[in-house]
């Protein structure tokens, strides 16, 4: 039973077992990370891979300290001395970062709002339960000479309740942070302001594009599938430029979910879907995409990399501090 646990622990402490764990990571992150962008931190074999390496770091920590504590006693040597501490530091930094990741992963959120000017969205709750929410009071498109895009700007409203704990302007690289939250610019979207006809029922809708909406007493659907700010026919489903110089709504027409047509549309223009079933789009409504991500094993991370970099500084200082002989010093030797 001994020859067993000390087998194990053997290979639980060795360094080969923390590279191949450190390996099996890195791959299985560059895969789920891509598939599952924000659920892949919570999965249970990419936690489970946490722990195995955070108790083969424990292990590799602890022979390292045994080990030093015999060096100081046997070796005078400060080199090595400081060598060995930085090993030392080395590895807690290591365990640090793991543990920020372990705290991020079971502990942190991440996800995306959606944000019309005058909209609020629910983003959050502090340890007392309070809802903490966000204002979009404008948001703006900044373009190049050339009519490309060059900056969104998010102007924002950050709620306690309903007390106002900050303003901002979030944009691209520059995210809001409030209480281990931050807020970051992801990207915008359009809106449509769109009235369904159907046997004299009219319904108005702020559709989404992408959204499939049903006329009433019919069996016809519209889809509002893509806003073009500056439509040609020669240009096909792409926008001209950014301007709105012909805007058009892409849209399509289904009858019990048969795709039976797609058209061109401008604003303001009723289009005859049936005899007894009419669409228009009234107008355009640009949101905000904000991504929301909350990350408490951040300054977990922060410490190990500091703890790890200066780990690394120590544990190459004999590299330094070793004299290199001269060619002329080497031939005289021989």
């Amino acid at each position: 039973m001994g020859h067993v646990f000390n087998n194990m622990f053997k290979i639980s402490s060795s360094m080969k077992t923390g590279v191949a764990l450190l390996a099996l990571l890195a791959v299985f992150s560059a895969v789920g990370s891509s598939i599952l962008p924000d659920r892949f931190y919570h999965l249970l074999l990419f936690n489970a891979l946490l722990i195995m390496l955070f108790i083969n770091l424990g292990l590799c920590t602890f022979n390292r300290c045994l080990k030093l504590r015999k060096l100081l006693a046997k070796q005078t040597d400060i080199i090595k001395q400081l060598r060995q501490w930085g090993l030392l530091i080395l590895h807690s930094g290591l365990i640090f970062i793991l543990i920020g990741g372990m705290i991020n992963g079971w502990a942190g959120h991440s996800g995306t709002v959606k944000l019309a000017e005058g909209e609020r969205a629910l983003i959050t709750r502090d340890k007392e339960g309070e809802k903490v929410t966000l204002f979009l009071e404008a948001f703006e498109i900044e373009l190049y000479e050339n009519n490309m895009p060059s900056q969104y700007l998010s102007r924002v409203s950050l709620y306690k309740g309903d007390r106002l704990e900050q303003q901002a302007t979030i944009s691209v690289n520059h995210p809001l942070q409030y209480e281990g939250i931050k807020i970051y610019q992801q990207s915008y979207g359009s809106m449509v302001d769109v009235t369904i006809e159907g046997q004299g029922q009219v319904d108005t809708f702020t559709a989404q594009e992408g959204q499939l909406l049903d006329i009433p007493g019919s069996s016809w659907q519209v889809k509002v599938f893509k806003y073009i700010p500056d439509f040609d026919p020669a240009y096909g489903m792409e926008s001209k430029s950014i301007q709105p110089n012909n805007p058009r709504i892409i849209y399509s027409v289904y009858q019990d979910k048969v795709l039976m047509g797609v058209g061109a549309a401008p604003f303001g223009e009723r289009i005859e879907i049936d005899s007894a079933a009419y669409v228009e789009f009234n107008g355009l409504k640009s949101y905000s995409v904000l991504k929301v991500k909350e990350d408490p094993g951040l300054p977990y991370a922060g410490a190990g990399g500091i703890l790890f970099m200066l780990g690394a500084a120590l544990a190459e200082i004999n590299i330094f501090a070793k004299p290199r002989k001269s060619t002329d010093s080497k031939m005289a030797e021989e």
